[in-house]
């Protein structure tokens, strides 16, 4: 049953022979009745648009006319301001919409409330079989070999110039209210548990076979001017667990790209864990540190005053190892290692280089391992070396050192 009471202009033609009806009583809009067989034609009111062109501000509708149908067909129907106005006010936001055959279904606020309203309940269904309850859908088909663009749904806000009275201005807002019981929680594995109370989703493919990929599911675009911010997430706005919300629940080897040139990424963040409580970074208003696994100790923590770590190892090549005294064997990283004399050296000098510059120099320790008689002490550094004295060292000797910038 469709009620439509407050501005209607229908039009429904069925052949051409109308039988003359009498005329309307003062105040009554013209009825026009004829038929083909026992079908009935009705013509309701004494302007029926679009058959008369009508200036702004005009009506397109009889306001003493009231229509109470089981089923309406029609080809167009305009609803509310949309009715009322000879060109309307949306057509100046939305341009060439109120031309003749371009909107099917043209419905504007006449009160400035709410424009349209679609809904739907599975109370309503008797279906004893699982049936979809969708109050609204919105389809779009590019099957045409014209290079049209397609949009299945689409929204626009408008502030005009100087109109600053407004409190806010929302495109779209989803929302659920549950008076039921706890929601079930779902994760990149578990997309579908009983219950699911989604907002929203965003699929590739309708779930049938042959589908192809799409693009991209978001696209977050600068069209004439910036948002002051990317996407928000109210404070406590997601439940925490185990210590923060999983405001991203992303699934093994996907990962936070960030692209230079087009086409490739430059930087990527991105774990491969498959195991529970592999690790996480924390961040607070002192420190940063890197967790592995459940141990009570970070295997990173960074403080304004120092970098802690139960063991640093050096990589990376073996430092350039100059001087008179002859050295061959290298074994560690760059600021870390062993190596061998391949020479006695009673007392000369060596110099350990190569280092990444330092804001003021390095220092360094070195050990022979072969004889307590054997000394190398630091004598001088720069930005990117250290010289040491070697006294009492013999070919083969094996030397240990560890340098740090500062």
């Amino acid at each position: 049953m469709v009620s439509v009471g407050m501005a209607l202009s229908v039009c429904i033609a069925i052949g051409s022979a109308f039988a003359k009806a009498p005329a309307p009583a003062q105040g009554q809009p013209a009825t026009q009745e004829g038929g083909m067989g026992s079908e009935k034609v009705k013509v309701l009111g004494e302007h029926v648009y679009p058959r008369v062109v009508l200036a702004d501000g005009q009506s397109r509708f009889d306001p003493s006319s009231t229509l109470l149908v089981n089923a309406l067909g029609a080809k167009s129907g305009m609803f509310g301001a949309a009715a009322r106005d000879g060109i309307t006010w949306a057509n100046a936001y939305v341009p060439g919409t109120d031309r003749n055959g371009v909107v099917q279904l043209y419905a504007l606020s006449a009160s400035g409330n709410y424009g349209a309203f679609f809904g739907a309940r599975s109370s309503d269904n008797v279906s004893d079989k699982p049936e979809n309850v969708i109050g609204s859908i919105d389809l779009v088909v590019a099957d045409s070999a014209r290079p049209h663009l397609h949009w299945a749904h689409y929204s626009e806000g408008y502030v005009p110039p100087g109109k600053g009275g407004y409190r806010l201005l929302i495109n779209d807002e989803n929302s659920i209210q549950n008076e039921f019981a706890p929601a079930p929680s779902a994760d990149p594995y578990n997309v579908n548990p009983a219950r699911l109370l989604n907002n929203l989703r965003l699929d590739c493919g309708i779930g049938g076979y042959g589908a192809q990929s799409c693009t991209n599911p978001l696209s977050i675009l600068n069209n004439g001017a910036n948002y002051r911010i990317g996407i928000l997430f109210g404070d406590r706005s997601i439940e925490a667990v185990d210590g923060a919300a999983n405001a991203l629940a992303l699934p093994s080897a996907y990962a936070l790209s960030w692209f230079g040139p087009s086409g490739a990424s430059s930087w990527r963040i991105y774990a491969q864990a498959h195991v529970a409580g592999a690790g996480r970074i924390i961040m607070t208003d002192a420190a940063m540190s890197v967790e592995l696994g459940r141990s009570s100790t970070p295997g990173l923590q960074i403080t304004k005053e120092s970098i802690a770590s139960p063991a640093m190892i050096a990589s990376g090549d073996p430092p350039k190892i100059s001087g008179v005294c002859a050295v061959g064997g290298q074994r560690g990283g760059n600021t870390a290692g062993a190596f061998a004399f391949t020479s006695d050296c009673s007392s000369s000098q060596i110099v350990i280089g190569s280092f990444a510059a330092a804001p003021n120099g390095w220092a360094c320790f070195a050990s022979n391992q072969a004889r307590g008689e054997s000394v190398l002490r630091q004598v001088a550094f720069d930005q990117s070396s250290v010289t040491m004295d070697v006294s009492n060292a013999r070919k083969s000797d094996v030397v240990v050192f560890s340098c740090h910038g500062f």
